[in-house]
């Protein structure tokens, strides 16, 4: 890159540029107005001479003498336009260099800084311009070093969390195989068995961490029918958990309107509900009860009758204060966990379908033992077809 293309050399080249014409201008108006005035000074005096008859070709006062003081005003005028145009240049020149050294500084130093984000070194000083432009880069510039801070924490933790996870099932996996290859334990339907359930575990916190790989990049697919039925969404999700929560002797107790047009993925929404519904037929007891309860946009929602909400209540293990948050985390998993074979991370893909529809979900918890509420909400555009129940 030569000079020219620098910051600094088109600094001070602008400032010498400026103090040149500025130069240039100022001989053309002293030209103009200076010798103008001049000449008609110099003509009311020849006319006044001519009245009194005063001076010939040679005295001072005449044509003759008048052309030399001409010349000479114009010469002394030449002179300190010329001295004045060459001090501007080197005051220009002077303080253009300066300005440019002040400017470029700062440019130097947040250069310097971002090359050492590109390099991995997050806790680099961010200088403080006092110029406000770009004192608003070195903001940006000190912003994007803490977000790719936050992003590099998340993924190292990230990894940390999938090595954990897959740890189990490996083990399990492992200590199966050998037992078998050893003969500790026969390579029967049963031993078989645990070692395909295992391999079944790692197959789905495999698609589950593409699925939260996608949800963090805001990548989710959702394909939105304009007329799709929410009440019988979820009441597929119902029957799809419907055995499962069987096995647990828990009852499920659906509570929808008749048909309640929404926009949505059906799909997507049935995979939101039937996670919040298996979480909660883990977190119950024989004998208890979920209930889930469909509801249009009305009074309850905000006042505004914009949303459309779908609720997941259980009687079960209940959240302690703080977890209402906290369980939408990757892999995070409650101590009152009645089971363990999860991802840990249905929760978080379920809020990012959610907010990928433009609602949200959220938790609710009166305290351990006293059950939670799962409560999905979806934006309702127009108004919502919702026929009275029965």
């Amino acid at each position: 890159m030569t000079w020219w293309h620098s910051l600094r050399a088109r600094l001070v080249l602008s400032h010498v540029l400026v103090a040149l014409v500025s130069g240039l201008v100022t001989v053309v108006v002293l030209r103009l107005v200076a010798l103008q005035g001049w000449d008609r000074a110099m003509g009311m005096g020849e006319g006044v001479g001519a009245r009194h008859g005063a001076g010939d070709d040679g005295a001072p006062g005449g044509p003759a003498g008048m052309a030399g003081f001409r010349a000479e005003f114009v010469d002394s005028v030449d002179r300190a336009v010329l001295v004045g145009v060459v001090v501007g240049l080197l005051v220009a020149l002077v303080l253009g260099v300066l300005a440019a050294r002040r400017t470029a500084r700062p440019l130097e130093q947040l250069r310097t800084a971002a090359r050492d984000l590109s390099l991995g070194r997050y806790d680099v000083d961010v200088p403080h311009p006092g110029t406000t432009e770009l004192a608003g880069l070195a903001d940006d510039v000190r912003e994007l070093g803490e977000r790719l801070a936050a992003t590099e924490a998340r993924r190292a933790r990230l990894i940390g969390e999938v090595a954990h996870e897959m740890r189990t099932p490996l083990t399990v996996t492992r200590g199966y195989a050998e037992a078998m290859l050893d003969g500790v334990v026969p390579a029967d339907e049963v031993a078989l068995g645990k070692v395909v359930d295992q391999t079944r575990r790692l197959e789905r916190l495999a698609e589950d961490l593409g699925s939260l790989s996608r949800a963090e990049e805001g990548r989710l697919e959702v394909r939105v029918v304009e007329d799709a039925d929410l009440a019988a969404t979820v009441a597929d999700a119902v029957a799809a958990v419907h055995d499962r929560a069987a096995g647990h002797e828990v009852t499920v107790r659906l509570a929808a309107p008749d048909r309640l047009v929404v926009r949505h993925d059906p799909d997507r929404i049935a995979q939101v509900v039937t996670n919040l519904l298996t979480n909660a037929v883990r977190a119950s007891g024989p004998g208890d009860r979920v209930e889930v309860t469909v509801d249009g946009p009305g009074p309850g929602a905000g006042g505004t009758g914009q949303v459309a909400t779908v609720e997941v209540v259980d009687h079960g293990v209940g959240l302690r204060p703080g977890e209402e948050t906290a369980v939408f985390e990757r892999f995070y998993r409650g101590e009152e966990s009645a089971d363990a074979d999860g991802s840990g991370i249905g929760l978080t893909i379920a809020r990012a379908l959610a907010r990928a529809h433009g609602g949200d979900l959220v938790a609710a918890s009166d305290g351990p033992g006293r059950g939670s509420r799962f409560t999905m909400t979806l934006p309702v555009p127009g108004p919502a077809s919702v026929p009275p129940r029965g």
